[in-house]
This record gives C-alpha cells, structure tokens and sequence, in this order.
C-alpha cells in the first residue's frame, strides 16, 4: 500500500483519536497543575493540586478502595469464568441458550442493572435474597454497613462482568487441539494437571486479554458505586471515579484537584497494567 493511501484510509481514525482522546488527554493535564474555577480560565499553581491530594485521607482511602477492589474482583472474575466456562464445554446441547442468558446482564447498561440488582437487597422493594437470608436467621443491612456495601458492589461486578470473561475462555476451549491433551491423558495426568500444564498455558493469551480488561473496567467503576451506595464517601465504597466526580461536580467543582486525580488515576491505571502488557509482548514476539 502506498504512504498516500494509506494516510487517505488512516487519516479519519487518527483525526477522530485526536479530537476524543489526546485533546481531553492533554487538558487533563494541564488542569491539573492549575486552579480552575467553573466556567473561568485557569491560574497556574504548580504541585499545589498534588500536594493537597496527597495529603487528604480521602483520597487515600478511596485509593485503597479501588485497588483492593479491582484485585479481588479481577481474580473473582477469572476464578468464576474460567470454572463455568469449563461446564458450558461439556455441555452439547443447550449451551448457546445457557449462554446467551448469561449474557443478558453484561448487554444491559451497568446503570440499569445496578438499579435492578440493589433492590434484590433492598426492603423496600421486596428484598428477595434478604427475604431467603431471613428465613436462616441471618438479617444484613446490605446498604448502610461498610462490609456488606463493599460485598454488593463486588457482586454487582461479577454478575455485570463475569459473562464476557466466560464468552472469551468458552471460546478458546472451544478450539484447543485435541492432541495435547490426549497425549496429556496418556501420560497418566489427572483432570487438575491436565488443566495447569496444558489448557491453562495454551489459553494464556485469552487470560492476558481478560485480564485487561477487567483490570481497565474495576479501576473506572463508578455507575454501581453511584446507584448502589450514593452515600458511598461514609460508607467506605468511594471508588477513585466516585471522588472526582464529586470533587468536580458533585461538592466543590475543583476542575484542578479533579484532573490532578485522573492524572494520577492514569498512572496507576499503566502500573498495574505493565506486567500484563510485557507478557502480551513477549508472547506476540515469541509467536
């Protein structure tokens, strides 16, 4: 293909990733060094937004917030997936319908759903699973204790999240070669050393995409948090997209402090995703 052409084919993408993307990207940080007041120009501060984050408890917290629950969730997630994932594939008859009801609470708009899944917990709209829990003695405030808020936001992930890592793993088991696996079975391997040494390390790239995504998604939670936990900020579930919107539109419109965080939020965003990242490159140049 020649270079004019191909800048032809290429030119919309990169216009278009221009304007959505680096523009908002490159504002963020420069808001982030300065003071900006809604509707105003901005006045350069320096490391005066860091420096104040740095030293509010709240942000602190929400930072462990999000790391906690984009660890726990994440492996949540793959455990869970991968395991229904194996039952679908014994399944011949029937999967593609057992899957596509399992997909209905990834299609449907996290907002929706939030709204949907809370009132199972909530008394006020009937409460089936508290109503099930009373009936052995168990009665948890699900949305005015700290951990059982944490739990129902987890929750929520997994059921809105899991389907799309079941869809992937289904799909790479679905189209493992046989003979590994015979040879595998031959060699006197059971079920579990089958699954370590064979199935685990030929879907290692599919684990690695998951693993993104669900990395990328539990970082910028922020709708369950929202409808599941308004008062999230006492409640202990302020997740790092909770506390700048509420920074930045919710308490005190401080546009300066706001980007500063998504700034940071960035960075962190890129550190948990090296190792990731720098298996993903080592397989496509072993490949």
């Amino acid at each position: 293909m020649k270079l004019k052409h191909f800048v032809a084919f290429s030119a919309p993408a990169l216009l278009l990733m221009l304007g959505l993307l680096m523009i908002p990207l490159i504002t963020t940080l420069v808001w982030s060094f300065q003071n900006v007041p809604v509707g105003q120009p901005g006045v350069f501060n320096g490391l005066a937004n860091y420096a104040e984050i740095f030293s509010s408890p709240r942000f602190g917290a929400a930072t462990q917030f999000t790391i906690g629950f984009t660890i726990v969730v994440t492996l949540a997630k793959i455990i869970c997936g991968y395991g229904i994932a194996l039952m679908l594939n014994r399944i011949k008859r029937g999967r593609m319908i057992i899957l596509g009801l399992l997909m209905a609470s990834y299609v449907v708009p996290t907002v929706i759903g939030a709204l949907n899944f809370s009132w199972l917990f909530n008394d006020i709209f009937g409460g089936v699973v508290n109503q099930g829990l009373a009936l052995i003695g168990l009665n948890i405030n699900w949305l005015t204790e700290v951990g059982p808020a944490r739990v129902l936001i987890g929750l929520h992930a997994l059921w809105h999240e899991t389907p799309f890592v079941i869809m992937v793993l289904l799909a790479g088991l679905a189209t493992l070669p046989e003979e590994p696996l015979e040879a595998a079975q031959l060699d006197g391997a059971n079920w579990w050393q089958r699954q370590r040494y064979v199935v685990v390390p030929l879907l290692g790239p599919l684990f690695s995409f998951v693993l993104l995504i669900s990395i990328m998604d539990s970082l910028k939670v922020f709708d369950s948090i929202r409808i599941i936990t308004p008062a999230a900020t006492s409640l202990g579930t302020e997740s790092l997209m909770a506390f700048v919107y509420q920074v930045a539109l919710g308490e005190s419109y401080r546009l300066g402090i706001a980007s500063a965080v998504n700034v940071l939020t960035i960075i962190l965003t890129v550190v948990l995703l090296i190792p990731f990242l720098r298996m993903t490159w080592k397989e496509a140049r072993s490949a």
